[in-house]
Order: structure tokens, then sequence, then C-alpha cells
């Protein structure tokens, strides 16, 4: 597995993922979230003139989405597109690291409901879906932003990473990819 390349881990992870049950799959791709939702949930500004919840209130109602308790899965899902698109914004690296972990949790959000849920007005159109599509499907799409995340990097595709070495470290991403391997399939 040391020598698998980073496409190759995500497809595996996808053809591994796609023979799990639905409940299971959305239960396994939280637990690869979770860990990033405390950074989210300590960020408190005000992002908007007309919040419906607060960022921490956002957080709180996605760990109740994963327990199963019923929220308000658009104004949660709001919240963290609001977060995302803010944070993203910025210059700051720690910032955008925020901003990912916000977008992969309102995309975790989205497959649990199965539907296309209320996102931040400036995202609304054709290119609303804020996780990269470089991967085979919804569920690895998420995890490709989680291996940059959980690395503390700024997103970049794969291929580009490669290109500009000294920029982004690829082996830091793939090391996450393969650490979410080991705890998806366990």
């Amino acid at each position: 597995m040391t020598d698998t390349t980073y496409s190759e881990l995500l497809e595996i992870i996808d053809e591994f993922a796609a023979k799990l049950d639905p409940h299971e799959r959305m239960r396994r791709l939280y637990g690869l979230i979770a860990p990033l939702l405390d950074r989210v949930e300590r960020e408190d500004e005000e992002l908007s003139d007309e919040p419906v919840l607060s960022t921490p209130d956002a957080v709180r109602g996605i760990r109740k989405a994963a327990a199963g308790e019923p929220i308000d899965l658009d104004a949660v899902h709001e919240q963290l597109t609001e977060v995302g698109l803010c944070y993203s914004e910025d210059q700051d690296p720690e910032r955008h690291v925020v901003s990912q972990s916000a977008y992969a949790a309102a995309a975790w959000l989205r497959l649990l409901a199965g539907r296309k849920l209320r996102t931040t007005r400036y995202l609304e159109g054709e290119d609303e879906d804020p996780v990269p599509p470089f991967a085979p499907s919804a569920f690895t799409r998420i995890v490709d932003l989680l291996a940059w995340t959980r690395s503390n990097q700024v997103y970049v595709h794969w291929e580009d990473a490669l290109t500009y070495s000294e920029e982004f470290d690829l082996p830091a991403a793939t090391h996450q990819l393969r650490t979410m391997h080991r705890e998806v399939t366990a």
C-alpha cells in the first residue's frame, strides 16, 4: 500500500465505500470529518447580516444529524457554506483549512439529505458545489478534500501538487489518505 499513488488510493477507497450499506458509508465518512469540526465550532464571527444560525450552532447541528436527531438541514448547510465561502477568501492558510472543513461538513449533509440544500446566496447556481470534482464519487470527493485539510494544507489537485512540489506537500496529503483508508476499512 505504501507504493500506491494518491489517485489509486482514492479509487481503492471508492470501491470499498461503494460496497457499504448507505448508512454505514455516511457513518464512516462522518468519522473522517468529525475531528475537524472543533476548529469550525471555535469560529463565532458573524458572517452575514441575517444569520439563521451561529457557526457553533451549525456544528452542534451536524453532530446531532450524525447521531440521527432531527435538525434543520438547510439552515445548518447554509451556515457551513457561509463559513466555507468567507474563510476561503482569506489569505491565511489556517482559515482555508477551516473553510475546507466547513465545506466537507456541508457536503456530508447534502449526501445525508439526498437532495440539494439551501446554500449561501453567493454560491447559488451551477457551480455551487465547493467540494473539488476530481475524485470518482461524492464520497471520495469529500475524502480528497479531507486529505489536504487533515494535513493542514490548502487544497490542490494531486497532479498540480506533483508539478509544484516546493509549494505543496503531496506526501503529507497521501499519508492522510492512507490513514483515512485504514479508518474507512476498519
